[in-house]
């Protein structure tokens, strides 16, 4: 209804709402500043049917100029309105931080109160808005690169799934590999006792056999001459004396002749425990691959650590290091640690202990040994050169919890290299900071952790 209404109320030439309205003798309404323009052109027909008009002074619509400034002051919207006097929000009081229009500046309510027109106080508040307006683009931006790391991440724990899941298949099939070896070896070791003692009990068999036949005809000629006549008893009686004086041994049973059961089964999985503890090792430190650098190649099982020209997939996440090429262990939680590390022919490394939030990697530091351009350091000791004793080809790092003390070595040599023993920097392990075994490297050359046997004993035969 609106449109139909402004479409009447609209100039048909310039299709703009009346604001001075005439009514030409044809009844048609203009512009008077249109209908000026066709009098400058010396016209004087209406553009739309063509009648001539003769007087130039053409009275106005007052009834078209008061619809069309209703219709102007209703299409103005509600809250542009002084609910109070109907008048157009003009001004802003700075007392009462509201909107007012001229009558409401005059009225008792504001007297005294300062105003602006309400088109500069906008013109301020746009520009506070577009300061401001860059300020939440950009936090747009990051949300999006959150958003856009979120699916990153969500894609990467599916690859990580599947890295876990394959190295997991392989270590249980090399598990059921080693227990089938070894089933199948204690099985025949079982078949052979039981063939070899088999045998020997056949042998036993048939050796008892012949004696009991000799035996029994030891008896039936003794039966004989006892049932013999008296010359011929005799005659006989010495033969058959010296046979039955000379009567083979009383058989023995066989000692060990059963299967010797106990030694089969007898703490069966606790020697294949144990045996299984000659093929296996453990390793003391575990690398944390959600702390890596991506330039970093880990091993599979998480114990040696190179560097690589071409990045790893690797999503960025807090715990990972950004700014340099390393990765941590994991966290050092009882009193007493140590391992070692095989540097070999790498020459560019640190390794040692950091501690600090593992959400700032970045930021942490602690003690530990570098190696780079053929200078060790210390960065805890404000980076100064020092020479060991001997090449270093394998690292020991010590590290006492409750002694707050971290001790570098040579193992290869026993070699002393550094040590602390309680400073003063030695960290709060409180809340999130905890310490970390800490390695870093530039060179494709590994850095191994040495891995150490099983940690059991045991007297079981």
């Amino acid at each position: 209804m609106a449109e139909s209404m402004e479409g009447h109320l609209q100039c048909p030439t310039c299709l703009d709402i009346f604001k001075d309205p005439v009514m030409l003798p044809c009844s048609h309404n203009f512009c008077r500043a249109c209908l000026q323009k066709w009098q400058d052109t010396g016209q004087r027909t209406c553009p739309l049917c063509w009648t001539e008009f003769s007087s130039m002074a053409i009275p106005p619509n007052l009834a078209l100029k008061n619809l069309c400034e209703n219709f102007s002051r209703a299409s103005i919207k509600s809250e542009d309105i002084c609910s109070m006097h109907q008048e157009k929000l003009k001004l802003f009081c700075l007392d009462h931080r509201e909107f007012v229009c001229i009558i409401c500046r005059d009225s008792e309510i504001h007297v005294g109160h300062t105003f602006r027109p309400l088109k500069e106080i906008v013109k301020g508040h746009h520009e506070e808005l577009k300061e401001g307006l860059p300020k939440a683009i950009e936090r747009l931006q990051i949300y999006n690169d959150c958003r856009k790391n979120c699916n990153e991440q969500a894609e990467y724990i599916k690859v990580q799934r599947e890295n876990v899941e394959r190295k997991i298949k392989k270590d249980f099939e090399e598990l059921r590999r080693f227990l089938h070896v070894e089933e199948e070896a204690r099985l025949a070791a079982v078949r052979e006792e039981e063939q070899k003692k088999s045998e020997i009990m056949k042998e036993k068999i048939v050796f008892l056999g012949k004696q009991m036949a000799a035996l029994s005809d030891v008896i039936r000629s003794t039966e004989e001459q006892l049932a013999s006549g008296n010359v011929s008893f005799m005659k006989n009686f010495k033969t058959v004396m010296s046979r039955i004086q000379e009567l083979p041994e009383k058989p023995q049973l066989l000692r060990g002749g059963l299967l010797d059961q106990a030694k089969h089964v007898g703490n069966l999985k606790f020697k294949v425990w144990e045996r299984m503890k000659e093929t296996l090792t453990c390793s003391p430190v575990i690398l944390d691959p959600n702390t890596a650098h991506p330039k970093l190649r880990l091993s599979e099982d998480l114990t040696s650590l190179s560097w690589e020209e071409e990045q790893q997939q690797r999503p960025k996440n807090p715990q990972r290091f950004e700014k340099e090429e390393s990765v941590l262990g994991g966290a050092l939680e009882s009193e007493r640690h140590v391992w070692d590390v095989e540097v070999g022919d790498n020459n560019d490394w640190a390794v040692g202990v950091i501690d600090g939030d593992p959400c700032s990697p970045d930021r942490m530091t602690g003690w530990y040994i570098e190696f780079e351009d053929g200078k060790y350091r210390i960065p805890s000791c404000r980076y100064a050169e020092w020479n060991p004793p001997v090449k270093v080809q394998r690292i020991r790092v010590e590290v006492d919890m409750k002694e707050r003390m971290a001790s570098f070595s040579e193992p290869l040599t026993n070699t002393e290299l550094w040590n602390t023993k309680k400073p003063s920097n030695w960290p709060d392990l409180s809340g999130n900071t905890k310490m970390y075994p800490y390695f870093y490297t530039t060179h494709k050359s590994p850095l191994k952790i040495i891995p150490i046997p099983p940690g059991v004993t045991t007297a079981v035969s």
